[in-house]
């Protein structure tokens, strides 16, 4: 791939806070970098010698490639699950992931974040950690506060209607107690209120943390430490996914729903889109994986990418990184791979002997990109959907604002983020 922080949160997977007895809110992450500190490196497969691996990750002793952690790493928080693998050609794994979620007054929010180490630039494994890190960190102390409009959404005083068709408000209300009910829903939601614009608040303090946590690498000259990003964030059926660069958002379900929800920042992607070559065509050019847009202190400035996403049957929400889709780019294949996650069977933790349904669907899809010749590193997270019972909802509905289909704006570049 080419291209053209900490929050104060509990760390490990295990780690966790409230106290259900007293009522407070569970939060709970897992942390990827204690995780990577906690496990010592395997040996040395060649001489034995356990002393940790040189900076290139050849032995001290013998100077043949040493395994790390980072290699393979499995999460599981709760129905979520997470695998980042090195891949079989890469000389070490530069991508991330992290999870987290938060258990209050019954509702449970999600965030899963992914982001690839861009492997043109140098630190891209550090740049990954960080945004992965700082962005589910964000995130979840984003849900523990009141609800604010994020920036940038279109505000509506309270009693104005709006249509479905429409950006802005409406200055009329239906004298039906339900429509006008409906409408101020609608409302709150496009003023960055109500669930929606919850998520949108989430999603807002994600990407503005990952941003800034990739550019505080590249402070102080030198190298810019690069990566892409892409991120969910999840309450019942209902959420956000934002992106940079080319790791992707799949929906996953059973019923031929199925689809792709993220756009690639890439060479290819906006040839194509502007009619100069067919979407065929430009993914075979060697240009084709030139990204276009990445979190770094050299980034291109702007919005980060997002997309209000409604779901009505269970299914799975799909993070990863380009290591997957570049050998399983379908999301009807990647679905029958992810069977495991989609049994519909009641949430919570597998019985004794039952592997895990999340980590089951995770390791299938990472198999199979390796069975497919598997260089690049590859990085993918899983996060069960449980819309509510007879909401009559479609199996899936995107929030169209723009050509493109994507909501915002979502920004990188605003208040506490560094300038780019």
């Amino acid at each position: 791939m080419e291209m053209a922080g900490r929050a104060p949160v509990p760390g490990e997977h295990d780690a966790r806070s409230g106290d259900a007895e007293s009522g407070g809110p569970l939060v709970e992450r897992t942390d990827l970098r204690s995780e990577l500190a906690a496990v010592a490196p395997p040996r040395c497969p060649r001489c034995g010698d356990e002393a940790p691996p040189a900076a290139d990750g050849a032995c001290p002793t013998c100077g043949s490639p040493r395994p790390v952690v980072r290699d393979h790493v499995e999460l599981v928080l709760g129905d979520a699950a997470a695998v980042t693998d090195r891949g079989l050609r890469r000389r070490r794994n530069e991508d991330a992931v992290e999870l987290g979620r938060r258990v209050e007054g019954g509702v449970e929010t999600w965030v899963a974040v992914v982001c690839d180490g861009v492997a043109s630039a140098r630190r891209g494994d550090e740049a990954s950690l960080a945004a992965v890190g700082a962005a589910v960190g964000a995130a979840l102390e984003t849900a523990a506060a009141p609800a604010t409009p994020p920036s940038g959404f279109p505000a509506v005083s309270s009693g104005d209607a709006v249509s479905s068709g429409d950006t802005g408000p409406i200055a009329t209300v239906s004298e039906d107690p339900g429509e006008a009910a409906a409408a101020a829903e609608d409302a709150a939601r496009r003023a960055g209120t109500g669930l929606s614009g919850e998520l949108d608040a989430l999603a807002t303090a994600a990407s503005a943390a990952a941003a800034t946590a990739a550019a505080d690498l590249g402070r102080g000259g030198g190298d810019s430490p690069a990566c892409t990003y892409v991120a969910a964030v999840v309450r019942g059926g209902d959420a956000v996914v934002s992106w940079i660069g080319d790791s992707r958002a799949y929906w996953l379900a059973g019923d031929g729903s199925s689809r792709l929800l993220s756009t690639d920042d890439s060479w290819a992607e906006e040839i194509a889109n502007a009619g100069l070559m067919s979407r065929e065509d430009a993914a075979r050019d060697r240009r084709a994986h030139v990204l276009t847009r990445w979190l770094g202190r050299d980034a291109p400035s702007g919005p980060a990418h997002a997309r209000r996403v409604r779901l009505g049957v269970p299914g799975v929400l799909m993070l990863c990184s380009d290591g997957l889709w570049n050998h399983l780019p379908d999301p009807d294949v990647l679905a029958r791979l992810a069977a495991p996650a989609l049994g519909g069977a009641t949430p919570g933790a597998p019985e004794d002997g039952e592997q895990h349904p999340a980590l089951a669907a995770a390791l299938a899809l990472l198999s199979a990109a390796l069975d497919d010749g598997g260089h690049d590193n590859t990085t993918l997270a899983i996060v069960p959907i449980v819309p509510p019972a007879d909401s009559g909802r479609p199996s899936v509905a995107v929030d169209g604002r723009g050509p493109d289909e994507r909501t915002g704006p979502i920004p990188l570049d605003g208040e506490g983020v560094v300038d780019r």
